[in-house]
C-alpha cells in the first residue's frame, strides 16, 4: 500500500491584480490554511517522504507551509507539469515516484486536483463531482506495491477536508 495526500494550493490574491497567473501569492487567510494543513500532514501516519509541487508562486507559498511543519529534510520535486496539468497527466507524473517513497503529497491546481482525487476513487476522472476548495486536502491509500502500478480506480478516499474546518 501507498499512501497520497493531494492538496490544492491556499487561498490566494485575485487574478486580475497580477500580470501573470504564475506570480499569485496567497492571502493572509491562505498562509494560515496552508500552515493548519502542513499540522495535520504532520500528524498522518506514514509521515511524508516525497512532495511534489507547481512552480506557481501560490503553490511555492503553500509548499513551504507544509514542509516547515514536517520538518522536511528532502528537497521538493518542483514540476512545471503540475501547473494546469490533466488528471491523465497528474495520474502519469506520479507514476514516476520512487519505488520506495512510501506517502506523497501533491501541491497543485484545480480542476487537475479534483479530477485526480475522482479517478483514483471512482476509475474515472469525471466520475464523482469532487469539490476542493482552495487549500483543500484529499487522503488515500492506494492499492498498489510501487508508483509504476498506479491507475484510475486504485484508490481508496479517507477523507476531504476543507480548511475552513480546522479554523478554531
Amino acid at each position: 500500500m501507498k499512501t497520497l495526500s493531494i492538496l490544492r494550493h491556499a487561498k490566494a490574491e485575485r487574478p486580475e491584480d497580477f500580470a501573470s497567473d504564475l506570480e499569485r501569492p496567497l492571502t493572509a487567510r491562505g498562509h494560515k490554511d496552508a500552515a493548519r494543513m502542513g499540522e495535520l500532514l504532520a500528524d498522518l501516519t506514514p509521515r511524508v517522504d516525497w512532495v511534489i509541487s507547481s512552480p506557481a508562486q501560490r503553490t511555492r507559498e503553500t509548499t513551504a507551509h507544509i514542509v516547515h511543519a514536517l520538518a522536511f529534510k528532502r528537497a521538493v520535486l518542483w514540476q512545471e507539469a503540475v501547473y494546469e496539468a490533466e488528471a491523465d497527466a497528474l495520474l502519469q507524473l506520479l507514476a514516476q515516484t520512487p519505488s520506495e517513497m512510501e506517502h506523497v503529497v501533491l501541491i497543485g491546481h484545480n480542476p487537475g486536483m479534483e479530477m485526480l482525487v475522482s479517478g483514483l476513487s471512482a476509475g474515472a476522472p469525471n466520475r464523482l463531482g469532487v469539490i476542493m476548495a482552495p487549500g483543500g486536502l484529499a487522503h488515500l491509500t492506494l492499492d498498489i506495491m510501487n508508483w509504476q502500478q498506479l491507475r484510475w480506480g486504485s484508490g481508496t478516499l479517507h477523507f476531504l477536508l476543507r480548511p475552513k474546518l480546522l479554523r478554531g
